[in-house]
């Protein structure tokens, strides 16, 4: 059975109250628990990575390479009369306060817990280290109004 296969079917047997999981690329912290009601590791809600430094891994992409992120929504923040979203965004850790590049930003739906998102996206020609945050904003008001998880990537310099 592939990784992803596994992730899916740990997602549905195994009951969880965390409300975002960064699975791929992996989120800084660690992974153990993920599936675990509270897990620490995945209830952050201090911006912009809450709160994690950067974990001294990076997986390495190419510019203008598709990768596909995936993403779990643990705890369902719905808000029917003013949906939410996720979004994922890099960030240049050399370039503080600056705006993220958003990458994906898709509504957010009455899909239950454990859902897992996964999307392609497209690494920009902006070699070196960058911060992968994925968000969830809830737009609930009986919810926090976002959660954060960062992943470290180092975009490799174009060679012709």
């Amino acid at each position: 059975m592939s990784l992803p296969s596994l992730l899916v079917l740990a997602s549905v047997l195994v009951p969880s109250w965390t409300h975002l999981c960064l699975i791929s690329p992996p989120q800084r912290g660690s992974m153990m628990g993920i599936n675990t009601a509270g897990a620490p590791d995945c209830i952050l809600l201090k911006s912009p990575c809450g709160g994690r430094e950067e974990r001294g891994t990076a997986i390495s992409l190419m510019p203008h390479e598709r990768f596909v992120v995936t993403f779990q929504k643990n705890l369902d923040h719905f808000n029917k009369t003013n949906p939410g979203y996720f979004s994922v965004s890099l960030m240049d850790p050399e370039r503080p306060g600056a705006q993220p590049m958003e990458l994906l930003k898709m509504n957010d739906s009455s899909d239950p817990a454990l859902t897992l998102y996964s999307a392609n996206v497209t690494m920009p020609a902006m070699p070196g280290h960058k911060v992968m945050q994925a968000r969830y904003v809830t737009n609930n008001p009986q919810a926090p109004p976002a959660f954060y998880q960062c992943a470290d990537i180092h975009i490799e310099p174009r060679f012709s």
